[in-house]
């Protein structure tokens, strides 16, 4: 390696050392300058022909770059357009949707009039109406209900051009084929309507009679009422279109559902239910015991005092042939109380106040019995008309909850369950409290009278043996005194 060195440092530095040794420093400058000179010229042709190569090349890029600046300038320009057309595009969207949000609510508004409009249409039906126009009605209803297809307002149109021709209707009067029931046998006729401002009337297609029709609740048929005062020939003109007298309901149908109100007796049983049922039952229960109590009371004939007292003289006289026959005279219960007293006469006192008083209490028995019976009725009967309101009540309240307070026909029963079985209750127990008080007196008044009886002949028994001269015997003095 050291050699290669010395080799390569020989070979480069005697040659210049040389050179220096042969050139003077003017020659060396001399031929320097020349070649810097050369040098010097080179590089100005390079530089000349750098210059022409940029200069050549220079005009293309420049077009080129103007090129690309007007693409840029007609980009940013776009970038521009494009930005106002977005945000115009955003604003007329924002607009729109707003537009879109106010046809909404005009189109709520507009579908709840309909909607608000069909039903005040179909709550005020005249009597007859519902069934010629139900399918179509409900047809609407069901398009103003389909919550998929949103707001409606087509149908929200269908329903105001149905409410014209409606109200065109019946500005002019109508005629219509339809169904009715007779009011007095139920049938269900057909024939036609004649709807007439706020009368309807009813020709059935046999003819023979024509009437007035009143909305029945449940059912689309309405029911027909007889008009015996209109003329079927002088109806069928108006029937047909012509000139004709009609009949006007003044109380507008009031008369007539008030007469349906009322009813039979049954009826107005059925409407408080099934306590109402129970009441009457208890009703003809108490009704047949009054009845029966009434016959017991009849048939315990107690005479008054004068009429006892004739009996009783000879008695105490002794005379007890005298007194079996006035004993036929008497009413039924004294008799049967003096004929044990004669029987017994004999006995002594003991025996024959024993005998009086188990008379006393088979009568006691006999006429006091069911009267306990009527108490408990008199007793239960508000009890149950009580039981009857509450559930009457609780239904009325499930009503309420299920179709609210504004729906008075679906309130109707339940409150119909509470009124009438208060008032059968009151109805049952009135009567039954005033017959047991009634009845229970008069049988106690004839059972003390009996009782009074018993002991005024015992002392005529007591002073026929004193006159007979048994007063002072000993049995006789140790019986007790009858109660």
């Amino acid at each position: 390696m050291k050699t290669r060195h010395l080799a390569l440092f020989a070979f480069v530095i005697l040659p210049i050392a040389g050179r220096l040794h042969a050139e003077t420093f003017d020659e060396a400058m001399a031929r320097a300058s020349l070649d810097y000179n050369e040098r010097l010229r080179k590089a100005a042709d390079e530089l000349n022909r750098t210059r022409e190569r940029i200069a050549s090349e220079k005009a293309p890029l420049l077009l080129r770059m103007r090129a690309a600046e007007d693409r840029l300038i007609a980009a940013e320009s776009e970038t521009t357009r494009f930005e106002t057309a977005q945000e115009n595009t955003a604003e007329q969207r924002r607009l729109l949707l707003k537009e879109l949000d106010g046809v909404r609510k005009h189109t709520n508004y507009i579908a709840t009039l309909a909607q608000e409009s069909l039903k005040a249409f179909t709550d005020t039906f005249a009597p007859g109406e519902e069934q010629l126009v139900s399918d179509r009605v409900q047809s609407l209803h069901q398009r103003l209900d389909d919550i998929a297809a949103g707001p409606n307002g087509r149908a929200a149109s269908d329903i105001a051009d149905f409410l014209l021709e409606r109200t065109r209707l019946a500005l002019g009067g109508y005629g219509a084929k339809g169904n009715a029931v007779a009011a007095g046998n139920h049938s269900v006729l057909q024939g036609t309507f004649a709807f007439v401002g706020p009368e309807t009337y009813f020709r059935p297609g046999q003819g023979g009679w024509v009437g007035t029709v009143r909305s029945r609740a449940g059912t689309p048929l309405p029911v027909a009422y007889e008009l015996p005062a209109w003329n079927p020939e002088g109806a069928a003109a108006f029937f047909e279109g012509r000139s004709g007298t009609i009949f006007a309901d003044v109380t507008g149908g009031k008369a007539l559902r008030l007469k349906e109100t009322s009813g039979s007796l049954w009826d107005h049983i059925k409407k408080g239910g099934v306590v109402a049922f129970a009441i009457t039952i208890v009703g003809f229960v108490s009704l047949l015991t009054i009845g029966q109590k009434i016959r017991d009371l009849a048939q315990m004939g107690v005479d008054a005092p004068a009429a006892v007292e004739k009996f009783l003289r000879p008695v105490a006289a002794g005379a007890s042939g005298e007194a079996r026959r006035l004993l036929d005279g008497l009413k039924a219960t004294t008799r049967e109380l003096f004929a044990t007293g004669l029987e017994h006469e004999d006995q002594p006192r003991a025996i024959l106040e024993e005998q009086l008083q188990a008379v006393l209490l088979r009568q006691r028995h006999h006429f006091e019995r069911r009267l306990p019976l009527l108490a408990v009725i008199a007793t239960a009967a508000p009890l149950m008309g009580l039981l009857g309101t509450v559930i009457g009540m609780v239904k009325t309240f499930a009503l309420i909850t299920v179709f609210g307070t504004g729906n008075a026909g679906k309130l109707s029963s339940g409150i119909s369950e509470v009124l009438v079985a208060t008032e059968l209750g009151l109805i049952v127990a009135i009567p039954t409290l005033i017959a047991h008080g009634f009845l229970a007196y008069r049988t106690q008044k004839n059972l003390s009278l009996l009782e009074r009886y018993a002991l005024r002949f015992v002392t005529a028994v007591r002073t026929a043996k004193a006159r007979a001269g048994n007063e002072g015997s000993a049995e006789d003095r140790e019986e007790p005194v009858p109660a």
